[in-house]
């Protein structure tokens, strides 16, 4: 239950916050922005690439056996 309360408290400061100082959260916003957006270009380049590998895996995988047959 005190978790509950803790986090309303939480939740209220932080509106309460947001609202007094906006420009200032607008700005830090716009400063992680692009951040954010280089941090998921790097995981999805690595996703991609990882699935690449795997796809080249298997498919090798697949020839050796047919080698072998």
């Amino acid at each position: 239950m005190s978790n509950i309360i803790i986090g309303l408290v939480a939740i209220a400061l932080g509106l309460w916050g947001a609202s007094m100082w906006w420009w200032s959260v607008a700005e830090m916003v716009r400063g992680l922005t692009p951040v954010v957006l280089i941090l998921f270009g790097f995981l999805a380049l690595g996703a991609g690439v990882s699935a690449v590998r795997e796809k080249g895996d298997e498919e090798l995988s697949d020839e050796e056996l047919d080698e072998n047959e």
